[in-house]
Protein backbone atom coordinates (compact mmCIF):
# COMPACT_ATOMS: atom_id res chain seq x y z
CA UNK A 1 0.00 0.00 0.00
CA UNK A 2 1.15 3.12 -0.85
CA UNK A 3 2.83 5.52 1.83
CA UNK A 4 0.69 8.98 2.73
CA UNK A 5 2.82 12.06 4.13
CA UNK A 6 0.08 14.09 5.96
CA UNK A 7 -0.30 17.70 5.36
CA UNK A 8 1.56 19.82 7.83
CA UNK A 9 -0.48 22.93 9.25
CA UNK A 10 1.76 25.16 6.70
CA UNK A 11 0.46 23.06 4.15
CA UNK A 12 -3.36 23.88 5.08
CA UNK A 13 -2.91 27.33 5.33
CA UNK A 14 -1.07 27.69 2.32
CA UNK A 15 -3.67 26.17 0.35
CA UNK A 16 -6.71 28.58 1.97
CA UNK A 17 -5.08 31.24 2.18
CA UNK A 18 -5.40 31.22 -2.19
CA UNK A 19 -9.19 32.08 -1.92
CA UNK A 20 -10.51 32.92 1.41
CA UNK A 21 -11.17 36.45 2.63
CA UNK A 22 -9.46 37.66 5.71
CA UNK A 23 -12.28 36.85 8.07
CA UNK A 24 -12.68 33.43 6.96
CA UNK A 25 -9.17 32.46 7.59
CA UNK A 26 -9.63 33.86 10.72
CA UNK A 27 -12.71 31.41 11.51
CA UNK A 28 -10.63 28.65 10.09
CA UNK A 29 -7.84 29.21 11.98
CA UNK A 30 -9.27 29.49 15.25
CA UNK A 31 -11.45 26.21 14.74
CA UNK A 32 -7.58 24.73 13.70
CA UNK A 33 -6.45 26.10 17.38
CA UNK A 34 -9.42 24.35 19.23
CA UNK A 35 -9.11 21.28 17.16
CA UNK A 36 -5.47 21.05 17.97
CA UNK A 37 -5.90 21.89 21.71
CA UNK A 38 -8.99 19.46 22.23
CA UNK A 39 -7.06 16.53 20.91
CA UNK A 40 -3.89 17.12 22.08
CA UNK A 41 -1.84 14.20 22.15
CA UNK A 42 -4.39 11.78 21.65
CA UNK A 43 -3.03 9.64 19.21
CA UNK A 44 -4.33 7.40 16.42
CA UNK A 45 -3.98 3.57 16.22
CA UNK A 46 -1.06 4.23 13.84
CA UNK A 47 1.23 6.18 16.29
CA UNK A 48 0.52 9.94 14.63
CA UNK A 49 -1.00 12.61 16.71
CA UNK A 50 -4.51 12.41 15.82
CA UNK A 51 -4.98 16.14 15.38
CA UNK A 52 -3.45 14.91 12.02
CA UNK A 53 -6.49 13.22 10.93
CA UNK A 54 -8.86 16.45 11.17
CA UNK A 55 -6.09 18.37 9.42
CA UNK A 56 -5.96 16.24 6.62
CA UNK A 57 -9.76 15.61 5.77
CA UNK A 58 -9.76 20.05 5.83
CA UNK A 59 -6.87 19.88 3.64
CA UNK A 60 -8.23 17.44 0.94
CA UNK A 61 -11.43 19.72 0.83
CA UNK A 62 -9.26 23.05 0.18
CA UNK A 63 -7.67 21.24 -2.48
CA UNK A 64 -11.23 21.64 -3.76
CA UNK A 65 -11.89 25.32 -2.78
CA UNK A 66 -14.40 24.03 -0.13
CA UNK A 67 -16.01 27.22 1.87
CA UNK A 68 -14.96 28.22 5.12
CA UNK A 69 -17.88 26.58 7.59
CA UNK A 70 -16.56 23.47 5.42
CA UNK A 71 -13.27 23.90 6.63
CA UNK A 72 -14.18 24.47 9.67
CA UNK A 73 -16.19 21.79 10.43
CA UNK A 74 -14.08 19.29 8.81
CA UNK A 75 -11.42 20.40 11.76
CA UNK A 76 -14.00 19.87 14.14
CA UNK A 77 -15.52 16.70 12.72
CA UNK A 78 -14.03 14.26 15.70
CA UNK A 79 -14.40 17.18 18.47
CA UNK A 80 -18.50 16.51 19.49
CA UNK A 81 -16.93 12.72 19.78
CA UNK A 82 -13.79 11.79 20.88
CA UNK A 83 -13.77 15.59 23.52
CA UNK A 84 -15.13 17.25 25.92
CA UNK A 85 -16.32 19.72 23.80
CA UNK A 86 -20.67 19.76 22.99
CA UNK A 87 -21.99 20.49 19.88
CA UNK A 88 -23.59 23.45 21.90
CA UNK A 89 -20.17 24.97 22.15
CA UNK A 90 -19.34 24.88 18.67
CA UNK A 91 -22.54 26.55 17.81
CA UNK A 92 -21.90 28.99 20.05
CA UNK A 93 -18.10 29.69 18.83
CA UNK A 94 -18.27 29.11 15.26
CA UNK A 95 -22.29 29.78 14.70
CA UNK A 96 -25.44 27.16 13.76
CA UNK A 97 -24.19 26.12 10.00
CA UNK A 98 -20.74 24.58 11.75
CA UNK A 99 -22.38 22.83 14.31
CA UNK A 100 -25.08 21.14 11.65
CA UNK A 101 -22.14 19.89 9.21
CA UNK A 102 -20.08 18.55 12.98
CA UNK A 103 -23.47 17.12 14.39
CA UNK A 104 -24.18 15.43 10.17
CA UNK A 105 -20.73 13.59 10.14
CA UNK A 106 -20.76 12.01 13.76
CA UNK A 107 -21.40 8.92 14.65
CA UNK A 108 -24.45 8.04 17.01
CA UNK A 109 -22.76 6.06 20.26
CA UNK A 110 -26.55 6.69 22.02
CA UNK A 111 -30.31 6.61 20.30
CA UNK A 112 -32.82 8.43 21.51
CA UNK A 113 -35.58 6.61 23.75
CA UNK A 114 -37.79 7.65 20.51
CA UNK A 115 -35.92 5.72 17.86
CA UNK A 116 -34.49 2.99 20.69
CA UNK A 117 -38.41 2.13 21.95
CA UNK A 118 -36.51 1.72 25.01
CA UNK A 119 -34.39 -1.29 23.86
CA UNK A 120 -30.74 -0.73 23.33
CA UNK A 121 -29.55 -1.16 19.71
CA UNK A 122 -27.42 -3.66 18.50
CA UNK A 123 -24.05 -2.90 17.01
CA UNK A 124 -26.32 -3.28 13.28
CA UNK A 125 -29.09 -1.33 14.59
CA UNK A 126 -26.63 1.56 16.17
CA UNK A 127 -24.47 1.45 12.77
CA UNK A 128 -27.78 1.42 10.51
CA UNK A 129 -28.72 4.33 12.85
CA UNK A 130 -25.82 6.56 12.75
CA UNK A 131 -25.94 6.03 8.83
CA UNK A 132 -29.79 7.01 8.24
CA UNK A 133 -28.43 10.37 10.55
CA UNK A 134 -25.72 10.73 8.01
CA UNK A 135 -28.07 10.13 4.74
CA UNK A 136 -30.69 12.43 6.63
CA UNK A 137 -28.41 15.55 6.87
CA UNK A 138 -26.43 15.35 3.73
CA UNK A 139 -30.06 15.69 1.81
CA UNK A 140 -30.11 19.18 3.61
CA UNK A 141 -26.96 19.81 2.95
CA UNK A 142 -24.39 17.97 1.38
CA UNK A 143 -21.05 19.27 2.53
CA UNK A 144 -21.77 16.66 5.03
CA UNK A 145 -21.03 14.14 3.32
CA UNK A 146 -18.18 16.06 1.02
CA UNK A 147 -16.82 16.10 5.08
CA UNK A 148 -17.58 12.08 5.10
CA UNK A 149 -16.35 11.07 2.08
CA UNK A 150 -12.71 12.66 2.31
CA UNK A 151 -12.48 11.33 6.28
CA UNK A 152 -13.08 7.81 4.80
CA UNK A 153 -10.23 8.75 2.00
CA UNK A 154 -7.86 9.60 5.04
CA UNK A 155 -9.26 6.29 6.85
CA UNK A 156 -8.54 4.13 3.70
CA UNK A 157 -5.03 5.43 3.25
CA UNK A 158 -3.91 4.99 6.46
CA UNK A 159 -6.46 1.54 7.22
CA UNK A 160 -3.08 -0.42 7.45
CA UNK A 161 -2.53 0.47 11.14
CA UNK A 162 -5.82 -1.60 12.02
CA UNK A 163 -6.69 -4.82 12.76
CA UNK A 164 -7.49 -7.13 9.73
CA UNK A 165 -10.79 -7.84 11.06
CA UNK A 166 -11.51 -4.18 11.30
CA UNK A 167 -9.51 -2.86 8.23
CA UNK A 168 -11.91 -5.42 6.15
CA UNK A 169 -15.21 -4.27 8.00
CA UNK A 170 -14.08 -0.77 6.97
CA UNK A 171 -13.65 -1.52 3.14
CA UNK A 172 -16.98 -3.45 2.91
CA UNK A 173 -18.59 -0.57 4.58
CA UNK A 174 -16.81 1.68 1.87
CA UNK A 175 -18.13 -0.21 -0.89
CA UNK A 176 -21.28 -0.34 0.46
CA UNK A 177 -21.75 3.11 1.29
CA UNK A 178 -19.08 5.77 0.25
CA UNK A 179 -18.22 3.98 -3.02
CA UNK A 180 -21.91 4.72 -4.27
CA UNK A 181 -22.19 8.22 -3.25
CA UNK A 182 -19.17 9.24 -4.56
CA UNK A 183 -20.03 7.58 -7.88
CA UNK A 184 -23.90 9.26 -7.80
CA UNK A 185 -21.69 12.83 -6.98
CA UNK A 186 -19.56 12.01 -9.99
CA UNK A 187 -16.37 12.45 -7.95
CA UNK A 188 -14.62 9.51 -9.75
CA UNK A 189 -11.45 10.61 -8.86
CA UNK A 190 -12.41 9.57 -5.23
CA UNK A 191 -14.69 6.91 -5.92
CA UNK A 192 -12.19 5.11 -8.03
CA UNK A 193 -9.29 5.44 -5.13
CA UNK A 194 -11.63 4.14 -2.59
CA UNK A 195 -12.45 1.25 -4.59
CA UNK A 196 -8.73 0.40 -5.07
CA UNK A 197 -8.47 0.35 -1.64
CA UNK A 198 -10.99 -1.30 0.07
CA UNK A 199 -10.27 -3.86 -2.94
CA UNK A 200 -6.71 -4.14 -1.89
CA UNK A 201 -8.09 -4.84 1.71
CA UNK A 202 -10.75 -7.46 0.65
CA UNK A 203 -8.81 -8.89 -1.88
CA UNK A 204 -5.03 -8.36 -1.77
CA UNK A 205 -4.17 -11.09 -4.12
CA UNK A 206 -6.46 -10.59 -6.80
CA UNK A 207 -5.39 -6.47 -6.71
CA UNK A 208 -1.83 -7.46 -6.66
CA UNK A 209 -2.11 -9.22 -10.33
CA UNK A 210 -4.68 -7.16 -11.68
CA UNK A 211 -2.06 -3.78 -10.66
CA UNK A 212 1.04 -5.84 -12.36
CA UNK A 213 -1.24 -6.76 -15.66
CA UNK A 214 -2.44 -3.30 -15.96
CA UNK A 215 1.12 -1.86 -15.46
CA UNK A 216 2.69 -4.36 -17.80
CA UNK A 217 0.19 -3.66 -20.28
CA UNK A 218 0.43 0.38 -20.22
CA UNK A 219 3.99 0.05 -20.35
CA UNK A 220 3.62 -2.16 -23.54
CA UNK A 221 1.05 -0.24 -25.00
CA UNK A 222 2.64 3.04 -24.31
CA UNK A 223 4.44 3.57 -27.86
CA UNK A 224 1.12 2.52 -29.67
CA UNK A 225 -1.07 4.75 -27.25
CA UNK A 226 1.01 8.08 -28.38
CA UNK A 227 0.34 6.77 -32.15
CA UNK A 228 -3.13 6.78 -31.89
CA UNK A 229 -3.22 9.91 -30.57
CA UNK A 230 -1.00 11.91 -32.47
CA UNK A 231 -3.28 10.32 -35.56
CA UNK A 232 -6.38 11.43 -33.51
CA UNK A 233 -5.34 14.54 -33.05
CA UNK A 234 -3.87 15.07 -36.98
CA UNK A 235 -7.55 13.74 -38.23
CA UNK A 236 -9.48 16.29 -36.09
CA UNK A 237 -7.12 19.24 -36.88
CA UNK A 238 -7.08 18.44 -40.89
CA UNK A 239 -11.26 19.18 -40.25
CA UNK A 240 -10.20 22.51 -38.59
CA UNK A 241 -12.34 21.07 -35.06
CA UNK A 242 -10.16 22.85 -31.90
CA UNK A 243 -8.98 19.81 -29.82
CA UNK A 244 -8.44 21.12 -26.70
CA UNK A 245 -6.29 17.86 -25.53
CA UNK A 246 -6.01 13.95 -25.65
CA UNK A 247 -4.86 11.33 -22.65
CA UNK A 248 -5.06 7.90 -22.06
CA UNK A 249 -7.63 7.15 -19.72
CA UNK A 250 -6.73 3.57 -18.28
CA UNK A 251 -9.49 1.52 -16.89
CA UNK A 252 -9.38 1.58 -12.97
CA UNK A 253 -8.47 -1.20 -10.80
CA UNK A 254 -11.76 -2.13 -9.38
CA UNK A 255 -13.27 -2.35 -12.53
CA UNK A 256 -11.12 -4.59 -14.05
CA UNK A 257 -11.42 -6.96 -11.18
CA UNK A 258 -15.35 -6.58 -11.29
CA UNK A 259 -14.81 -7.74 -15.63
CA UNK A 260 -12.66 -10.55 -14.70
CA UNK A 261 -15.29 -11.97 -11.59
CA UNK A 262 -17.88 -12.07 -14.46
CA UNK A 263 -15.61 -14.04 -16.51
CA UNK A 264 -16.51 -10.70 -19.10
CA UNK A 265 -12.56 -11.05 -20.64
CA UNK A 266 -12.01 -14.78 -19.25
CA UNK A 267 -9.99 -15.20 -15.80
CA UNK A 268 -6.61 -14.48 -16.32
CA UNK A 269 -7.06 -11.70 -19.12
CA UNK A 270 -7.49 -8.05 -18.06
CA UNK A 271 -9.63 -5.64 -20.68
CA UNK A 272 -6.40 -4.63 -23.42
CA UNK A 273 -8.35 -1.95 -25.16
CA UNK A 274 -6.49 1.15 -25.47
CA UNK A 275 -8.81 4.47 -23.65
CA UNK A 276 -8.48 7.85 -25.12
CA UNK A 277 -9.94 10.83 -23.92
CA UNK A 278 -10.85 13.66 -26.46
CA UNK A 279 -11.79 16.98 -24.94
CA UNK A 280 -13.18 19.39 -27.59
CA UNK A 281 -14.56 23.16 -27.43
CA UNK A 282 -18.21 22.15 -26.92
CA UNK A 283 -20.62 19.45 -28.09
CA UNK A 284 -21.49 19.81 -31.49
CA UNK A 285 -17.54 18.77 -31.86
CA UNK A 286 -17.93 15.86 -30.57
CA UNK A 287 -20.71 14.46 -32.80
CA UNK A 288 -18.30 15.60 -35.14
CA UNK A 289 -15.28 14.39 -34.03
CA UNK A 290 -17.28 10.85 -33.71
CA UNK A 291 -18.18 10.22 -37.67
CA UNK A 292 -14.32 11.58 -38.33
CA UNK A 293 -13.18 9.04 -36.15
CA UNK A 294 -15.61 6.42 -37.69
CA UNK A 295 -14.58 7.39 -41.20
CA UNK A 296 -10.70 6.90 -40.05
CA UNK A 297 -11.48 3.36 -38.44
CA UNK A 298 -13.87 0.83 -38.22
CA UNK A 299 -16.10 0.89 -35.21
CA UNK A 300 -17.48 -1.85 -33.79
CA UNK A 301 -21.12 -2.75 -33.78
CA UNK A 302 -23.44 -2.15 -30.29
CA UNK A 303 -20.44 0.09 -29.06
CA UNK A 304 -21.54 3.49 -29.40
CA UNK A 305 -23.37 5.13 -26.21
CA UNK A 306 -24.52 8.60 -26.33
CA UNK A 307 -24.37 9.91 -22.70
CA UNK A 308 -24.39 13.65 -23.75
CA UNK A 309 -28.37 13.71 -24.87
CA UNK A 310 -28.55 11.10 -21.97
CA UNK A 311 -26.61 11.99 -19.19
CA UNK A 312 -25.88 9.19 -16.98
CA UNK A 313 -27.33 9.19 -13.47
CA UNK A 314 -23.86 10.41 -11.70
CA UNK A 315 -23.37 13.33 -13.98
CA UNK A 316 -21.09 12.01 -16.41
CA UNK A 317 -21.32 13.21 -20.41
CA UNK A 318 -19.67 11.88 -22.93
CA UNK A 319 -19.91 10.29 -26.24
CA UNK A 320 -18.24 6.65 -26.32
CA UNK A 321 -17.10 4.47 -29.56
CA UNK A 322 -14.91 1.94 -30.09
CA UNK A 323 -13.00 1.28 -33.29
CA UNK A 324 -10.48 -1.50 -34.70
CA UNK A 325 -7.28 0.47 -35.08
CA UNK A 326 -5.14 -0.18 -38.23
CA UNK A 327 -2.49 -2.44 -35.59
CA UNK A 328 -5.38 -4.65 -34.87
CA UNK A 329 -6.12 -3.43 -31.05
CA UNK A 330 -9.50 -1.95 -30.08
CA UNK A 331 -9.34 1.51 -29.04
CA UNK A 332 -12.42 2.80 -26.70
CA UNK A 333 -12.67 6.93 -27.16
CA UNK A 334 -14.84 9.56 -25.55
CA UNK A 335 -15.27 12.45 -26.79
CA UNK A 336 -16.14 15.53 -24.44
CA UNK A 337 -16.27 19.14 -23.47
CA UNK A 338 -13.60 20.43 -20.69
CA UNK A 339 -16.78 21.17 -18.73
CA UNK A 340 -17.76 17.62 -19.07
CA UNK A 341 -14.32 15.96 -17.86
CA UNK A 342 -14.11 18.23 -14.93
CA UNK A 343 -17.33 17.09 -13.75
CA UNK A 344 -16.64 13.80 -14.94
CA UNK A 345 -14.34 13.71 -12.49
CA UNK A 346 -14.95 15.65 -9.41
CA UNK A 347 -18.71 16.11 -9.96
CA UNK A 348 -20.85 17.98 -7.03
CA UNK A 349 -16.87 19.43 -6.15
CA UNK A 350 -17.12 21.70 -9.25
CA UNK A 351 -19.85 23.65 -7.48
CA UNK A 352 -16.65 25.16 -5.46
CA UNK A 353 -14.12 24.33 -7.10
CA UNK A 354 -15.21 26.41 -9.92
CA UNK A 355 -17.45 28.87 -8.67
CA UNK A 356 -19.61 30.77 -10.81
CA UNK A 357 -17.98 29.42 -13.88
CA UNK A 358 -20.00 27.20 -16.39
CA UNK A 359 -18.90 23.88 -15.10
CA UNK A 360 -21.19 24.00 -12.64
CA UNK A 361 -25.09 24.07 -14.37
CA UNK A 362 -28.76 23.97 -13.05
CA UNK A 363 -28.97 20.97 -14.76
CA UNK A 364 -26.10 19.20 -12.83
CA UNK A 365 -27.97 20.78 -9.74
CA UNK A 366 -31.13 19.58 -10.37
CA UNK A 367 -30.00 16.16 -11.22
CA UNK A 368 -27.83 16.25 -7.65
CA UNK A 369 -31.01 17.31 -5.81
CA UNK A 370 -33.12 14.49 -7.89
CA UNK A 371 -30.14 12.01 -5.97
CA UNK A 372 -31.23 13.86 -2.41
CA UNK A 373 -34.52 13.78 -3.11
CA UNK A 374 -34.65 9.76 -3.16
CA UNK A 375 -32.77 9.49 -0.40
CA UNK A 376 -34.52 11.50 1.75
CA UNK A 377 -38.09 9.74 0.44
CA UNK A 378 -36.34 6.40 1.53
CA UNK A 379 -34.72 7.87 5.05
CA UNK A 380 -38.37 9.10 5.73
CA UNK A 381 -40.19 5.68 5.15
CA UNK A 382 -40.19 4.59 8.89
CA UNK A 383 -38.25 7.28 10.78
CA UNK A 384 -38.64 4.79 14.01
CA UNK A 385 -36.83 2.43 12.39
CA UNK A 386 -34.17 3.45 10.76
CA UNK A 387 -32.40 -0.20 9.02
CA UNK A 388 -35.72 0.16 6.68
CA UNK A 389 -34.56 3.50 5.19
CA UNK A 390 -30.62 2.57 4.83
CA UNK A 391 -32.00 -0.46 3.02
CA UNK A 392 -33.86 1.10 0.38
CA UNK A 393 -31.28 3.66 0.21
CA UNK A 394 -28.50 0.95 -0.34
CA UNK A 395 -30.25 -1.19 -2.15
CA UNK A 396 -32.39 0.87 -4.37
CA UNK A 397 -30.53 4.31 -4.33
CA UNK A 398 -27.22 2.96 -4.73
CA UNK A 399 -27.72 0.48 -7.10
CA UNK A 400 -26.90 0.55 -10.98
CA UNK A 401 -29.75 2.61 -12.49
CA UNK A 402 -32.05 2.57 -15.79
CA UNK A 403 -33.46 5.39 -17.27
CA UNK A 404 -37.32 5.04 -18.55
CA UNK A 405 -39.76 7.56 -19.38
CA UNK A 406 -44.02 8.21 -18.82
CA UNK A 407 -46.02 8.59 -21.62
CA UNK A 408 -45.41 12.18 -21.43
CA UNK A 409 -41.79 11.52 -21.95
CA UNK A 410 -40.86 12.78 -18.65
CA UNK A 411 -37.47 10.63 -17.43
CA UNK A 412 -38.09 8.41 -14.35
CA UNK A 413 -34.23 6.99 -12.68
CA UNK A 414 -34.99 3.08 -11.23
CA UNK A 415 -32.57 0.43 -10.30
CA UNK A 416 -31.83 -2.52 -12.60
CA UNK A 417 -34.47 -4.74 -11.90
CA UNK A 418 -37.21 -2.21 -11.37
CA UNK A 419 -40.69 -3.36 -12.70
CA UNK A 420 -43.62 -1.77 -14.40
CA UNK A 421 -45.20 -2.05 -10.64
CA UNK A 422 -42.00 -0.04 -9.09
CA UNK A 423 -42.36 2.15 -11.68
CA UNK A 424 -46.02 2.79 -10.54
CA UNK A 425 -44.90 3.75 -6.91
CA UNK A 426 -41.86 5.80 -7.67
CA UNK A 427 -44.86 8.08 -9.63
CA UNK A 428 -47.26 7.90 -7.01
CA UNK A 429 -47.92 5.74 -4.29
CA UNK A 430 -52.13 5.55 -5.27
CA UNK A 431 -51.17 4.97 -8.79
CA UNK A 432 -48.97 1.96 -7.42
CA UNK A 433 -51.77 0.86 -4.94
CA UNK A 434 -54.46 0.83 -7.76
CA UNK A 435 -52.34 -1.06 -10.58
CA UNK A 436 -54.07 -3.06 -12.88
CA UNK A 437 -52.16 -3.62 -16.12
CA UNK A 438 -48.78 -1.78 -17.75
CA UNK A 439 -48.09 -0.77 -21.40
CA UNK A 440 -44.06 -0.55 -22.46
CA UNK A 441 -43.88 0.95 -25.67
CA UNK A 442 -47.07 0.70 -26.63
CA UNK A 443 -47.00 -3.68 -26.18
CA UNK A 444 -49.03 -4.83 -23.16
CA UNK A 445 -46.19 -6.22 -20.50
CA UNK A 446 -46.61 -8.07 -17.73
CA UNK A 447 -46.16 -5.89 -14.17
CA UNK A 448 -43.48 -8.13 -12.96
CA UNK A 449 -41.18 -7.94 -15.33
CA UNK A 450 -38.19 -5.96 -15.63
CA UNK A 451 -38.07 -2.28 -17.23
CA UNK A 452 -34.97 -2.17 -19.52
CA UNK A 453 -33.39 1.43 -20.41
CA UNK A 454 -35.30 3.99 -22.55
CA UNK A 455 -38.43 2.04 -22.13
CA UNK A 456 -41.97 4.18 -22.20
CA UNK A 457 -44.08 3.04 -19.33
CA UNK A 458 -47.70 3.27 -18.77
CA UNK A 459 -49.50 2.11 -16.31
CA UNK A 460 -52.79 1.57 -16.07
CA UNK A 461 -55.03 1.80 -12.59
CA UNK A 462 -58.34 0.36 -11.17
CA UNK A 463 -60.41 2.55 -8.95
CA UNK A 464 -61.29 1.33 -5.62
CA UNK A 465 -58.32 -1.45 -6.03
CA UNK A 466 -56.00 -2.28 -3.25
CA UNK A 467 -52.52 -3.61 -3.76
CA UNK A 468 -52.11 -7.53 -4.03
CA UNK A 469 -50.75 -9.21 -0.85
CA UNK A 470 -48.64 -11.57 -3.91
CA UNK A 471 -46.64 -8.43 -4.51
CA UNK A 472 -45.01 -8.90 -2.10
CA UNK A 473 -43.80 -12.12 -2.58
CA UNK A 474 -40.35 -11.72 -3.48
CA UNK A 475 -40.37 -15.23 -5.75
CA UNK A 476 -43.16 -13.63 -8.19
CA UNK A 477 -41.04 -10.37 -8.43
CA UNK A 478 -43.58 -7.83 -8.74
CA UNK A 479 -42.13 -5.54 -6.41
CA UNK A 480 -37.75 -5.27 -6.16
CA UNK A 481 -37.62 -1.69 -4.86
CA UNK A 482 -37.54 -1.61 -0.85
CA UNK A 483 -39.82 2.03 -1.52
CA UNK A 484 -42.53 0.48 -3.51
CA UNK A 485 -42.46 -2.84 -1.11
CA UNK A 486 -42.80 -0.43 2.36
CA UNK A 487 -45.77 1.78 0.59
CA UNK A 488 -47.41 -1.77 -0.32
CA UNK A 489 -47.53 -2.81 2.96
CA UNK A 490 -48.27 0.17 5.03
CA UNK A 491 -52.07 -0.32 2.95
CA UNK A 492 -52.48 -3.51 5.09
CA UNK A 493 -50.67 -2.08 8.14
CA UNK A 494 -53.48 0.46 8.08
CA UNK A 495 -56.37 -2.47 8.88
CA UNK A 496 -57.49 -2.24 12.21
CA UNK A 497 -56.52 -5.23 14.61
CA UNK A 498 -60.07 -6.70 14.03
CA UNK A 499 -59.92 -6.39 10.07
CA UNK A 500 -56.55 -7.94 10.28
CA UNK A 501 -57.03 -10.90 12.47
CA UNK A 502 -60.87 -11.28 10.11
CA UNK A 503 -58.33 -11.16 6.89
CA UNK A 504 -55.98 -13.16 8.00
CA UNK A 505 -58.07 -16.12 9.14
CA UNK A 506 -59.70 -15.84 5.56
CA UNK A 507 -56.46 -15.86 4.05
CA UNK A 508 -54.89 -18.89 6.04
CA UNK A 509 -57.93 -20.89 5.35
CA UNK A 510 -58.19 -20.32 1.49
CA UNK A 511 -54.06 -21.21 1.63
CA UNK A 512 -55.09 -24.82 3.25
CA UNK A 513 -57.77 -25.39 0.75
CA UNK A 514 -55.84 -24.85 -2.25
CA UNK A 515 -53.20 -26.82 -0.98
CA UNK A 516 -55.81 -29.66 -0.35
CA UNK A 517 -55.22 -29.64 3.60
CA UNK A 518 -58.50 -27.81 4.89
CA UNK A 519 -58.12 -29.35 7.85
CA UNK A 520 -54.30 -28.51 8.62
CA UNK A 521 -54.47 -27.72 12.80
CA UNK A 522 -53.62 -23.47 12.78
CA UNK A 523 -51.73 -24.18 16.38
CA UNK A 524 -49.30 -26.03 14.32
CA UNK A 525 -48.66 -23.18 11.99
CA UNK A 526 -48.50 -21.13 15.26
CA UNK A 527 -45.47 -23.15 16.02
CA UNK A 528 -43.97 -23.19 13.13
CA UNK A 529 -43.05 -19.16 13.48
CA UNK A 530 -42.55 -19.33 17.04
CA UNK A 531 -45.53 -17.46 17.39
CA UNK A 532 -47.68 -16.71 20.67
CA UNK A 533 -51.44 -17.27 19.51
CA UNK A 534 -53.67 -18.18 16.32
CA UNK A 535 -54.81 -14.79 16.48
CA UNK A 536 -50.90 -13.29 16.20
CA UNK A 537 -50.72 -15.47 13.07
CA UNK A 538 -53.81 -14.13 11.69
CA UNK A 539 -52.84 -10.67 12.74
CA UNK A 540 -49.71 -10.71 10.52
CA UNK A 541 -51.05 -12.36 7.82
CA UNK A 542 -53.68 -9.34 7.66
CA UNK A 543 -50.98 -7.01 7.64
CA UNK A 544 -48.99 -9.02 5.29
CA UNK A 545 -46.16 -8.93 7.70
CA UNK A 546 -46.17 -12.91 6.67
CA UNK A 547 -47.32 -14.22 3.60
CA UNK A 548 -49.39 -17.20 2.89
CA UNK A 549 -47.17 -18.32 0.16
CA UNK A 550 -44.56 -18.44 2.97
CA UNK A 551 -46.86 -20.21 5.03
CA UNK A 552 -47.70 -22.53 2.48
CA UNK A 553 -44.19 -23.17 2.10
CA UNK A 554 -43.81 -24.38 5.73
CA UNK A 555 -46.65 -26.22 6.10
CA UNK A 556 -45.72 -28.78 2.64
CA UNK A 557 -42.09 -28.82 4.16
CA UNK A 558 -43.75 -30.35 7.42
CA UNK A 559 -45.74 -32.29 5.84
CA UNK A 560 -43.40 -33.78 3.48
CA UNK A 561 -41.34 -34.51 6.45
CA UNK A 562 -44.08 -36.25 7.97
CA UNK A 563 -44.92 -38.00 5.16
CA UNK A 564 -42.34 -38.80 2.41
CA UNK A 565 -44.67 -40.47 -0.42
CA UNK A 566 -47.50 -37.88 -0.39
CA UNK A 567 -48.92 -37.31 -3.80
CA UNK A 568 -49.31 -32.80 -3.74
CA UNK A 569 -51.33 -33.64 -6.85
CA UNK A 570 -54.85 -32.54 -5.15
CA UNK A 571 -53.63 -28.79 -4.72
CA UNK A 572 -55.66 -25.73 -6.31
CA UNK A 573 -53.99 -22.85 -7.36
CA UNK A 574 -55.37 -19.51 -7.11
CA UNK A 575 -55.72 -17.12 -9.69
CA UNK A 576 -52.64 -14.46 -10.01
CA UNK A 577 -54.21 -11.36 -7.80
CA UNK A 578 -55.36 -12.61 -4.86
CA UNK A 579 -55.83 -9.50 -2.51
Amino acid sequence: MVQYTPPSPDDFFQSVQKYLSKNELKKVQAAFEVARREHGEQRRKSGELFFTHPLTVAYYLSEYNLDADTLCAALLHDIAEDTKVSLQELRDQFGTEVAMLVDGVTKLKDVSAGIAKGRQLTPAQLQDASLAKMFDFMTNDVRVVLIKLFDRLHNMRTIKAMSPASQRRKAIETLTVYTPIANRLGIWKVKNELEALSLEVIKPHSYQFIKSQRDKLLKKQHELSQTVSGQILECLLEANLNVLNIYNSPENIYTLYQDLTSKKYGSREIDSAIRMVVLLEDWVSCYQALGLIHQLWKPVPGTFDDYIANPRDNLYRSLHTTVIHTSGNLVKVRFRTKAMDIVSQIGVLAKWRYKDSQYWSKEIADRVNAFLENIQENIALEPQNPTVGVKGVVEDVFRKQIQVFTPKGEPVDLPVGATALDFAYTIHTGLGNQSSSATVNGVLYPLNKPLTHGDQVKVTKRIKQGPHRSWLDEDLGYLTTNYARTHARRWFRRLSEEEAISQGKALLEQELRMLGMPDFSHERIVSFFGLSSTAELYYQLGRADLLPTTVATRVLEDTWNENPGRDFGNMVYAPDGES
